[in-house]
């Protein structure tokens, strides 16, 4: 009974080490692409000059911060929000226009699988009233390289 109880434990033992290592890979996947914008945005708390922008991911993890490197060197973003859903149709960074400025709401990457949103600001209480409609959006097309 006893040995028959210690092989009970050593396979499960196994099968879960063999189910952790499989899922290594899936969230170590390196993310990388590129897009141009014709204007300046703003992203969170950087504000990003019109130009090419290259950005790189280390893995597909949620608290993995997106690096972006432009014109004017390199900036990390961490979303505030990631959800993976399969979708058609390209890849795109989203843009909200508020007052004339530009800010990067969300950054869908539709062959990984992946929404990243991003915190922009509140629009004030007294604006709210005033808007009539939803801020205006824009979407870029994102280039994803090849891993």
């Amino acid at each position: 009974m006893k040995i028959q109880l210690s092989r009970i434990f050593t396979v499960a033992a196994i099968g879960f080490c063999a189910a952790c290592v499989s899922a290594i890979p899936a969230s170590a996947q390196n993310i990388n692409g590129s897009f141009t914008v014709s204007h300046e945005i703003r992203w969170q708390n950087a504000t990003l000059p019109a130009g090419h922008y290259t950005f790189y991911r280390a893995s597909t993890a949620r608290r993995s911060a997106l690096i972006v490197t432009g014109p004017n060197g390199s900036v990390f973003e961490l979303a505030s929000v990631v959800s993976e859903r399969k979708a058609d149709g390209p890849s795109v960074l989203i843009l909200e226009r508020r007052d004339g400025t530009f800010f990067v709401s969300e950054l869908d990457l539709t062959g990984m699988g992946l929404q990243l949103e991003y915190n922009v600001p509140n629009v004030p209480r007294n604006e709210k009233e005033l808007a009539q409609g939803p801020a205006s959006t824009e979407q870029i097309l994102v280039a994803m390289a090849k891993n």
